[in-house]
């Protein structure tokens, strides 16, 4: 029988020599390996281990936080933990000398591989060295949280990096707190109630990043609900491309209904002028004819104009994730956009995301570059307020009119789109003042999802 593993965390392997020293010079039968901080995690699933040493610091990673996540996938793992300043965990030993060769050391060593066979001992099993390989070579950000939210395994990505390891994403991840909320939301969900939360797109403002991620439930050995899988997905590039189809969309939708409201004018022009004339005969039925066919078209234009489609499927979103996945799209520099609360909805993505890009583009437009924004969550829907100067005009409500516009440079259709976006919804729209004194837009009766 081959002598029992002890995976010792270090940046060289040189610490590893030093302790095998110690050990045999206890006349303890082991052999020592090394791992690197950010593997720890991997190399477990890779490696037969009877006993776990950890430093205290391990660069920018804390010991107690490797413990954490050793002890999450391995939970009857010895972990001994070695340092002037360690600090005794339920399921660590601590030794308080920094020196690998330390007796102190060795002897907690032999005690903990005296303590019987670890579920980490045993021989690695092929799925191990699959699920291994997966953390290692993905380029997609994979994650495994216990039932504390503590990452036991992950893999290096720009969303999640490997010091996130043992510890929980507010711990670590500098972004904003709607996001790491609504995460954290996600979470619990999974974790208190077994259900699955698959693609839910996201927005981190800190990253700029915006990202689609699944989370299902972990069940251990047992049967028993251990925590969550997750995979993260980078959709930035996606999203820019989709942008890019909304704005041209929306510039087509604009001249539609420019040139419907135009030629609509010129018609009631047209049919006024025709009722002045008193002849009866076949050539003026015919031009009323022509007449009530070019309004019934000019109508028909309107309404596919004003995205009144069957295509409509609503689907579970997160207000802020789509506010930022809009705002980033119009590339402000001094604008500013607070989310001050959160909530989930349900609504036909493209429209909500056009909807929301009218109302923050609005803000700008009549509010200037430096306008401050604010997007929150009511209690039956969400809100859109700015510090511009506010609606006058009255009644407030003129302002969804079709080719209604206070700017000669406006169409006077974007105001007038989204309120057919919430009426397809089965949403109130409404503006009046905001807290600041510019103008506050409020959708109500809102769906929640189930």
């Amino acid at each position: 029988m081959s002598p029992p593993t002890v995976l010792l965390v270090a940046a060289e392997t040189a610490a590893g020599e030093r302790l095998q020293a110690a050990l045999e010079q206890a006349a303890i039968d082991a052999t020592v390996r090394t791992t690197e901080p950010e593997r720890v995690d991997t190399t477990l699933l890779r490696t037969a281990t009877d006993c776990l040493v950890v430093p205290v610091t391990c660069g920018a990673m804390a010991g107690g936080h490797l413990a954490e996540a050793a002890t999450g996938l391995y939970p009857n793992l010895p972990v001994i933990m070695y340092g002037s300043e360690a600090d005794r965990g339920d399921h660590i030993q601590a030794v308080a000398d920094d020196d690998l060769g330390s007796p102190a050391l060795a002897a907690a060593v032999g005690e903990a591989l005296d303590r019987g066979e670890t579920m980490a001992a045993r021989p690695v099993s092929r799925p191990e060295t699959i699920l291994a390989t997966m953390f290692e070579r993905n380029s997609e950000h994979l994650f495994v949280k216990d039932t504390d939210r503590h990452y036991v395994l992950l893999n290096d990505s720009s969303y999640a990096p490997p010091e996130l390891l043992g510890r929980r994403d507010e711990d670590g991840l500098p972004a904003g707190t709607a996001y790491l909320e609504a995460a954290r939301g996600d979470d619990l969900q999974v974790i208190n109630d077994g259900t699955d939360v698959l693609d839910v797109h996201e927005f981190s403002p800190s990253m700029e990043k915006h990202l689609r991620t699944s989370k299902v439930p972990w069940y251990d050995e047992t049967g028993e609900l251990a925590g969550l899988i997750g995979i993260t997905q980078d959709i930035t590039d996606q999203r820019e491309r989709e942008r890019l189809l909304r704005q041209q969309n929306e510039r087509l939708r604009k001249v539609a209904l420019l040139a419907a409201h135009e030629l609509r004018n010129e018609l009631q022009v047209s049919t006024g002028h025709l009722s002045q004339i008193d002849v009866d005969d076949e050539h003026m039925e015919a031009v009323e004819s022509s007449i009530d066919q070019l309004a019934a078209i000019v109508d028909k234009v309107v309404s596919l104009a004003s995205n009144n489609s069957p295509e409509f499927t609503p689907e579970q979103l997160r207000l802020s994730t789509v506010v930022w996945d809009v705002w980033s799209s119009l590339s402000l520099e001094t604008s500013s956009l607070e989310v001050t609360s959160d909530r989930r909805l349900l609504a036909d993505a493209e429209s909500m995301r056009l909807f929301l890009e009218i109302l923050l583009s609005n803000a700008i437009e009549h509010g200037g570059s430096d306008v401050a924004i604010r997007v929150g969550a009511t209690s039956s829907g969400f809100f859109v307020a700015d510090d511009g100067p506010g609606v006058d005009v009255s009644p407030p409500d003129r302002v969804f009119e079709a080719g209604y516009a206070s700017e000669k440079q406006n169409s006077g259709f974007g105001l007038y789109i989204a309120s057919r976006i919430a009426k397809e919804h089965g949403w109130s729209l409404s503006v009046d003042d905001s807290e600041e004194g510019g103008a506050r837009f409020t959708v109500t009766d809102v769906e929640r999802p189930d």
